[in-house]
Parts: structure tokens; C-alpha cells; sequence
């Protein structure tokens, strides 16, 4: 017989194997690929069970990434409290990390699967969403020793997740770029953005 009760403890054990679990689909294959059935599966609970934590797959999904964005800003302080990296090796290496997600283990959404949330979220929901994205953005730029008011974090977030985006994109979704000059694509990227920042600082 299903168990039918369990303690705030177990339930919450339960929570974070979700979260986990769906960052690490993304990570590994995308969320075309990871339907509630097989969370749940992974997780061992019901379907019915998944729906007294969340109302809905996007939902799982926005979590997942909120949840994320804690382990994106201590992984930034690490890098930028490590006395063999130079400030410049550390922002890069962070922007590398992430611009490579799948290696690296960190969840970066693919085009399609943006609007796929996308389609699916109350406006509220989304612009909640957005709202803390602006936040792990501003984080990200005080973390890395440029005040808030010196690059809009939203700037900044459009410019990094465009190039994991793309790079994510190539070749599947962006059949016509070119796929073996897509790694020196990302690096000139992740240079050109490290350059505005390094102008900015020194500036400052």
C-alpha cells in the first residue's frame, strides 16, 4: 500500500530532490526529454504526490533555476577569493563554466525550451521570475567589483546568456552558423564581454 503521510522533513528532502533532479536534466539532456513522469520517476514519488509541490512542470522549472542561483554566486566568490586566478581568470573562468553548462553542471535553458516556459507561465509568474534574474544578475556584477550602476544587469544577463544560448543552439537549433568555429565564437564573446568589464572597473 502507498505510503500517504509524511513528515515536513521527508517532504522537504523531497523538494530538493526535484530541484536537483530537474537541474541535472537540463543539464544533461533538456527538459524535451525529462517529463514529469520520469522526474518522478527518478525521485520515486507518484505524479499525483509531484502536484503537492508544484502546479506544474514550468513551475518545477522556475524553482529549479531559482534554486541555481545560490550555487552560481558562491561558485563566483570562490573563483574571485582564489589567490592563483588574476580577477580577469576568474571572471573568464566563471563565463566559460557557465557559457559550457553541460561539462560544468550548470543548467542553461535552450531557446526552445524558454519559450516553451515561456507559453505557460502567468504574467506574474514571469515577471517574479525576471525580478530575481535581475538580482543573480546585480549579484553576479558585485561579486566580480562593479558597482550595480556601472553596467545594467539586465544588459549584463542579455549579453552572457546570449552567447550559452547560442553556443547551446549550435548546431541543432542553428543549422546555418558554422559548427566548427562555434568554440571560437564563445571565446570571442566571453573576451569582448571580459573587456567592457575590465574597462568598467578600471574605470571606476
Amino acid at each position: 500500500m502507498a505510503r500517504k503521510s509524511y513528515s515536513e522533513q521527508e517532504r522537504e528532502q523531497i523538494r530538493e530532490a526535484l530541484l536537483q533532479t530537474t537541474v541535472q536534466c537540463i543539464v544533461d539532456r533538456g527538459l524535451i526529454h525529462s517529463s514529469i513522469d520520469v522526474l518522478c520517476k527518478q525521485v520515486g514519488i507518484s505524479k499525483t504526490f509531484f502536484y503537492s509541490f508544484f502546479p506544474s512542470k514550468e513551475e518545477l522549472v522556475l524553482q529549479a533555476l531559482r534554486y541555481q542561483q545560490p550555487k552560481l554566486l558562491h561558485y563566483a566568490r570562490q573563483l574571485m577569493d582564489d589567490p592563483e586566478l588574476s580577477w580577469r581568470d576568474g571572471v573568464k573562468t566563471f563565463l566559460r563554466n557557465c557559457c559550457y553548462g553541460a561539462k560544468s553542471g550548470i543548467a542553461v535553458l535552450s531557446i526552445e525550451e524558454e519559450q516553451e516556459i515561456r507559453r505557460c507561465l502567468s504574467e506574474d509568474c514571469f515577471q517574479a521570475f525576471r525580478k530575481d534574474q535581475i538580482g543573480l544578475y546585480s549579484g553576479l556584477l558585485i561579486i566580480f567589483g562593479l558597482p550595480v550602476d556601472s553596467i545594467d544587469p539586465r544588459l549584463f544577463g542579455n549579453l552572457a546568456l546570449t552567447m550559452m544560448m547560442v553556443r547551446k543552439a549550435i548546431p541543432d537549433t542553428m543549422p546555418f552558423l558554422f559548427p566548427e568555429v562555434a568554440d571560437d565564437m564563445a571565446e570571442f564573446q566571453i573576451n569582448a564581454l571580459l573587456a567592457e568589464m575590465e574597462r568598467v572597473r578600471e574605470g571606476t
